[in-house]
């Protein structure tokens, strides 16, 4: 595990989790990319999805809180977790609240139930996206940019809905793991002159691992 704080004016605190995690291309299995992917859309796919309802609604430990993975990318991949603490709350707090929901996602299968409104979600999105002619696009050109073929466009869909519950824990259990761990911390120091004074001394950036 490594660790980051990041001293700096703002206006308040954040916190950074970011997992090693493989993409299409480096994945040990052509599934894993998509298990991940629908992962994060457990965590952070909605009003309904576990984050929000637990950290943010639930124990509202959390002004904010989600969860960011890519399959596609020419750099190595990562899975993320960030969030904002609320008022009387601390990013050590979030940060606990955060692993508790990765060492649910490892020990635990999904629900049959949650899977299916997940991956409904995932897919409408991904269809609403073919509707536009520009994001098609985009999206051709990213992965020829990037070296993969564009035909993967065309199996996607279908890679998302052939997820399981099981392929999903498996991938929580292989690579959110403390030694694929980076935690990143904004610590705030105060806004009060921050345009007009030079870089105090105490802003800076310390690295513990």
């Amino acid at each position: 595990e490594t660790r980051v704080e990041v001293r700096v004016p703002a206006r308040q605190p954040y916190l950074m989790l970011g997992y090693k995690a493989p993409i299409i291309g480096t994945a040990a299995e052509p599934w894993e990319p998509y298990a991940l992917y629908v992962l994060a859309n457990v965590l952070d796919g909605g009003n309904s999805a576990r984050l929000s309802r637990d950290l943010v609604r639930g124990d509202a430990i959390a002004a904010s809180a989600g969860a960011e993975y890519g399959p596609y990318s020419r750099l190595p991949g990562m899975f993320l977790l960030d969030g904002t603490p609320t008022d009387g709350h601390t990013t050590a707090e979030l940060e606990q609240a955060l692993r508790a929901q990765v060492e649910r996602l490892r020990a635990e299968l999904i629900d049959e139930g949650e899977l299916k409104r997940i991956v409904t979600q995932a897919v409408a999105s991904k269809v609403y996206e073919a509707d536009s002619l520009f994001a098609q696009a985009m999206e051709i050109g990213m992965l020829e940019t990037i070296g993969l073929d564009w035909r993967l466009l065309k199996t996607e869909i279908d890679a998302i809905k052939a997820v399981t519950p099981e392929q999903v824990r498996s991938v929580a259990q292989r690579y959110l793991t403390d030694d694929n761990l980076t935690v990143a911390t904004l610590a705030p120091l105060p806004m009060d002159g921050a345009a007009r004074a030079p870089r105090s001394a105490a802003a800076g950036v310390r690295h513990d691992s």
